[in-house]
C-alpha cells in the first residue's frame, strides 16, 4: 500500500481498557501505516488494570509517543466533566507542540469495545481523501453497522436537532409523564441507521466513536469541548429548580468548527461496530443530572 503523503495524529482518552486494548492498537497500527508519519498522543487516569503498561510498551519503539497521565482527576465524579478536561489537554498539547502542530490531519477514536473489530482501510482512505478534495470539509465519522448508537453527539436539522436526552427530560418537565412515555414520544422517533450504501452525509455534530479531523480546524476552532451546562426545571408545585445537566462534551467542539466554516460529515461506509441493541435506557437523562 502506497503511504499517503500527509502526516496523522492519532489520539484516545482511556481508562480501564486492558481488555480492548490489543485490537484497538493493531488498529490503530493499520492507520498510521498508511501515512508518511504519525504521532500517538493518549491521555490516561486512574486506570487499575494494566493500561498504562500495555500503552507504554506499544509505544516504547514508536517516534512522537506521548502517554499524558492524569492520575487523580477520577475523583471528579461527573463524567463528561473529565472527559472535557481529558479533550481539552491533548489538544493544548498538540497546540503547545512545534512538530505535532504542523501535522496534517488527527484521528480521535474511543479506546474500548467500539473500534475492536477494526475498520476497512479502503474506506478510510477515501475519508481521507474526500475531506482532501475540498477546504471546507473539516470532519469524517465513523458509523454503525445496525443502529447508530452515538444519539448524544448527533446533531442533524432533521434527524436529531438537539440533544436527544435533553429533549426526553424537557417532555417529562412539561407533561409530568413517566420517563418511559416521554422516552417514546421524543428519543425512541428517532432511533436511526444510516445505509452504508449510501453517500456522505453532513451534519452538524457526530462521533460514533471514531473522528477524522484536519488539524488545522482542530488548531483553529474557537470552542472548546464542554460537558455541562446549567439546567433550569420545575417543580410539580411550580418551584424553580436550577442545577446542571452533563451534555455530549463533542458538540460544543464541533459547533466552533462549524462556525469557521467548517462542514461534518457521516461516511456511511466507514463502519467501525456492530450495534443490534435498540434498548436505551428511557430514565438514562436522570443520571445527568447534577
Amino acid at each position: 500500500m502506497i503511504a499517503i503523503a500527509k502526516k496523522i495524529i492519532i489520539t484516545g482518552v482511556v481508562r480501564d481498557c486492558e481488555k480492548y486494548l490489543p485490537k484497538v492498537l493493531s488498529l490503530i497500527d493499520k492507520i498510521s501505516d498508511i501515512f508518511i508519519d504519525s504521532a500517538f498522543v493518549f491521555i490516561e487516569n486512574d486506570s487499575q488494570d494494566l493500561t498504562k503498561k500495555i500503552l507504554n510498551d506499544w509505544g516504547q519503539d514508536k517516534n512522537n509517543f506521548t502517554l499524558l497521565n492524569m492520575d487523580g482527576l477520577g475523583q471528579l465524579p461527573i463524567r463528561t466533566m473529565r472527559l472535557e478536561y481529558l479533550r481539552n489537554t491533548y489538544i493544548e498539547f498538540i497546540k503547545q507542540n512545534d512538530v505535532l502542530s504542523n501535522f496534517d490531519y488527527l484521528v480521535t477514536l474511543d479506546m474500548d469495545d467500539v473500534n475492536t473489530r477494526g475498520l476497512n482501510i479502503e474506506r478510510f482512505i477515501e475519508s481521507i481523501q474526500f475531506l482532501g478534495a475540498a477546504k471546507d470539509r473539516a470532519a469524517v465519522f465513523a458509523n454503525q453497522e445496525g443502529i447508530y448508537y452515538d444519539m448524544w453527539a448527533l446533531r442533524h436539522k432533521e434527524l436529531c436537532p438537539g440533544d436527544i436526552w435533553e429533549e426526553v427530560l424537557d417532555f417529562v418537565d412539561k407533561f409530568k409523564v413517566s420517563d418511559l412515555e416521554a422516552y417514546q414520544k421524543t428519543f425512541q422517533n428517532r432511533i436511526l441507521s444510516f445505509d452504508k450504501a449510501k453517500d456522505y452525509i453532513e451534519v452538524d455534530s457526530a462521533f460514533g466513536g471514531l473522528g477524522i479531523y484536519k488539524l488545522s480546524y482542530v488548531l483553529n476552532n474557537p470552542n472548546p469541548y464542554l460537558g455541562s451546562k446549567v439546567k433550569v426545571l420545575m417543580s410539580p408545585d411550580r418551584k424553580v429548580l436550577i442545577s446542571r445537566m452533563q451534555i455530549c462534551e463533542h458538540v460544543h467542539f464541533h459547533r466552533g468548527m462549524r462556525a469557521i466554516g467548517g462542514k461534518l460529515f457521516i461516511n456511511p461506509a466507514l463502519i467501525n461496530f456492530e450495534n443490534k441493541n435498540e434498548n436505551f435506557n428511557p430514565s438514562f437523562f436522570r443520571s445527568l443530572l447534577f
